[in-house]
């Protein structure tokens, strides 16, 4: 299991745990979001709450996918191509918050 440390909070930030990758480093979903709602301008927060949802949604998906056992190399080879997919979408909604 990966380790890593928030750079918001100082915490540790394990695999199976909500968290995403910033300019920064890693951060945890919601001390990444937290910080940003105090950053990002109050015109900008109906923006920031929709893709907060979207994110934790997708970073909900990607813990489901780590959690499917591993089974024949086609299935592997499903849910790698799964994650991959969903861990991009999950990088350009976090850019995406970044630049609010």
């Amino acid at each position: 299991m990966a380790e890593f440390s928030c750079y918001v909070c100082s915490g540790k930030v394990r695999t199976g745990e909500k968290f995403t990758f910033t300019k920064k480093g890693s951060v945890h979903f919601d001390c990444f979001i937290g910080s940003r709602r105090k950053e990002v301008p109050a015109e900008k927060h109906d923006q920031l709450r929709d893709l907060s949802l979207l994110l934790d949604s997708q970073l909900s998906y990607l813990l489901d996918v780590l959690s499917i056992k591993n089974g024949t190399n086609g299935e592997n080879e499903t849910v790698n191509t799964a994650y991959k997919n969903s861990e991009k979408e999950a990088g350009e909604t976090t850019r995406r918050i970044s630049e609010l």
